[in-house]
């Protein structure tokens, strides 16, 4: 539970963490910006905290965008969007790192182009055989759950499915199923296969299925985008750069 606990320490610590902006070489590709104020969640292994600072790869690709960008920012850690979109509106905060889509963060933000996708995924007991998330009836009759205020919460409400309110905090999921309080949650795939082990727990107790690939991007709020006008074009060409510099890493990566 290490990484439990560096979460719960960064949030009585946080206070936010103020990250050094890193130039490139080129001052001509820098953006005339103030400082970008970003929540971070925690949904491994793509953002999370690890002792004082974060981690991941999607906080490696926003660190890289914003020094390409040469655009400062601070970093808060969060266990969900939720509180995140209050202070969005209210204009304390300016960007969320990373995000699904969905109406109600439209109306105060604007959705970049996707960083990364991700997979929402059904985990269940292994020894729970009679459960078929591919039927109609598994929406009626099985009880399930997600993390709290989240974006697959909500979607799961909107489908009907037959939810018992759990955690907001996306760890204890598997405690949820562990203890048979729910017949099965839904995470994202990556996810999962990263929280089973990072808490020890044997993979061959769950049955992983995915169910849906979205977008996983950056919200930048419009009362930034306003104040700051060009970024949003600018931060969707980083990021067209970024998976370019991605994918000839990856072919020189392949074996002649």
């Amino acid at each position: 539970m290490q990484a439990t606990r560096d979460f719960a320490k960064a949030r009585r610590l946080a206070t936010t963490l103020l990250l050094p902006v890193i130039l490139l070489a080129g001052f001509s590709r820098s953006v005339d910006a103030k400082m970008l104020r970003v929540a971070v969640a925690d949904y491994p292994p793509y953002t999370y905290v690890q002792g004082n600072g974060f981690a991941g790869e999607g906080y490696q690709a926003f660190v890289n965008i914003m020094a390409e960008l040469g655009v400062s920012y601070q970093a808060e850690a969060v266990p969900h969007f939720a509180r995140a979109l209050i202070d969005l509106e209210n204009n304390q905060l300016d960007a969320l790192l990373l995000a699904t889509e969905s109406p109600e963060r439209n109306e105060l933000a604007e959705y970049s182009t996707p960083l990364f996708y991700t997979e929402w995924a059904w985990v269940w007991l292994a020894d729970r055989r009679d459960l078929h998330p591919e039927h109609e009836k598994f929406k009626h009759v099985a009880q399930v759950s997600a993390q709290m205020n989240s974006n697959i919460y909500s979607w799961l409400s909107k489908q009907h499915y037959q939810i018992t309110p759990g955690t907001s905090d996306i760890r204890g999921l598997f405690n949820l199923l562990d203890h048979k309080r729910v017949d099965a949650v839904m995470l994202p795939a990556l996810t999962a296969k990263t929280l089973i082990q990072q808490e020890k727990l044997s993979r061959k107790n769950y049955v992983i299925r995915k169910q849906i690939k979205l977008p996983f991007g950056i919200y930048v709020s419009k009362n930034y985008l306003a104040a700051n006008p060009g970024f949003m074009e600018r931060l969707n060409k980083a990021i067209a750069e970024y998976h370019a510099h991605k994918e000839v890493e990856s072919n020189l990566q392949l074996p002649d």
